[in-house]
């Protein structure tokens, strides 16, 4: 008889730090895809606007043309992230892209803040990005390669 009371605290006891565990295994997973997740969309944002050509943006919409005719497409809508029509991320609380330009000097100067929300969870990047057009170097015979 206490034998058995002492199996069934020793079985309560792990089953309450099995559940502990694997809720809190949970939300690292959450947290990890959250964190995850936004480096992806920043890190393809910043390559975008990197190498970009000519940028069109709305409140809701940004177009980055690459070179060789190549575009980009991102979308925010009703808490979604959509890249070409395609959903990148899971539905959020809030998603957005804000983009400025300017001119300095010669460069064209693109800032950019994105920002991510879910739940208690936030991240947020913004960079300034001086886009420049490639200067053709002169051969020594004076032609431009």
């Amino acid at each position: 008889m206490v034998s058995l009371a002492v199996l069934s605290v020793v079985v309560s006891l792990v089953s309450v730090t099995f559940l502990f565990v694997s809720g809190r295994m949970a939300a690292w997973s959450d947290q990890i895809s959250f964190y995850n997740d936004f480096q992806m969309v920043n890190d393809q944002l910043y390559n975008d606007l990197m190498r970009t050509e000519s940028t069109v943006y709305t409140d809701t919409t940004l177009t980055v043309y690459l070179e060789r005719g190549v575009s980009r497409h991102y979308a925010w809508k009703e808490r979604k992230l959509t890249i070409n029509g395609s959903t990148l991320l899971a539905p959020q609380d809030s998603v957005g892209i804000f983009i400025s330009e300017r001119q300095d000097g010669e460069s064209n100067v693109i800032a950019y803040h994105f920002f991510l929300k879910k739940g208690a969870r936030e991240m947020q990047d913004s960079a300034f990005i001086y886009v420049r057009k490639p200067t053709l170097w002169k051969s020594m015979k004076g032609e431009e390669l």
